[in-house]
């Protein structure tokens, strides 16, 4: 392949130009012994001499083909680097992409484990221990419902439930920060969804994916009301007021 390569490319200028030079230089000392000095002549002289002619003939030459390959050589060095930079590029973008599947493979396991807090929380304030506005038979229902891939409804219920409450800021807080146990739940979100936002920005350089975690998603959304009710965020997702 690099043979064929070569053929494609053809011969370096600088190995061309090499060959032009060589060839005239010995061309014209071929020229300058059979026409000016003789053969016979050249034969008779002392060994000493002879040696003298050939090194003054060829140490041009030298010279020549040692710079030529000194910028041969400075050539394949670039090349080779820009090869080495390019397999580097090359590892670091499958790194990438292996690092982006494993996230991916991890945000489903952590928008279940989100659900699963949320429902704790939404029964701790709907169910007996709350409200009481919902049955264990209706929160089963509806766990059920969200083992089926809908691991945001709990979530949107709070959120709808705070919605509801928005005017009366201490209803709010009392929805989310109103008991020992609400409190837990709350700051067991925050601190999982905020690891789930850390672990997006490790792979996507861009800060879409985060973006869309935290702007169009149920959970984005309930993590800034929990941020924004604690005083951690100024802006209230849901109405856009600041504090």
């Amino acid at each position: 392949m690099d043979n064929e390569d070569t053929a494609n490319r053809g011969l370096d200028w600088r190995i061309l130009f090499g060959l032009t030079i060589t060839t005239l230089w010995m061309g014209t000392g071929i020229y300058y012994v059979t026409a000016i000095v003789g053969w016979n002549e050249f034969k008779a002289l002392p060994t000493a001499d002879i040696g003298s002619f050939f090194e003054g003939a060829f140490a041009p030459l030298a010279f020549l083909w040692l710079v030529i390959g000194h910028f041969m050589q400075q050539k394949e060095i670039t090349a080779n680097t820009r090869a080495t930079s390019m397999q580097e590029q090359s590892t670091r973008r499958l790194e990438l992409h292996s690092r982006r599947d494993s996230y991916f493979k991890l945000l489903g396991l952590v928008q279940e484990q989100l659900g699963s807090i949320a429902g704790f929380h939404y029964v701790s304030v709907f169910g007996p221990t709350g409200t009481n506005e919902v049955s264990m038979e209706e929160f089963t229902n509806l766990r059920s419902e969200a083992s089926t891939g809908d691991h945001s409804l709990f979530i949107r219920r709070l959120i709808s439930a705070i919605a509801s409450s928005r005017d009366d800021p201490e209803a709010v807080r009392d929805i989310l920060f109103g008991t020992d146990i609400r409190s837990r739940h709350s700051e067991s979100f925050k601190r999982t969804f905020g690891r789930l936002l850390d672990a997006a920005e490790s792979v996507d350089t861009d800060n879409m994916l985060r973006e869309a975690l935290l702007d169009g998603s149920a959970a984005g959304i309930y993590y800034r009301l929990l941020r924004h009710v604690s005083g951690e965020e100024e802006m209230n997702p849901l109405s856009g007021l600041r504090i």
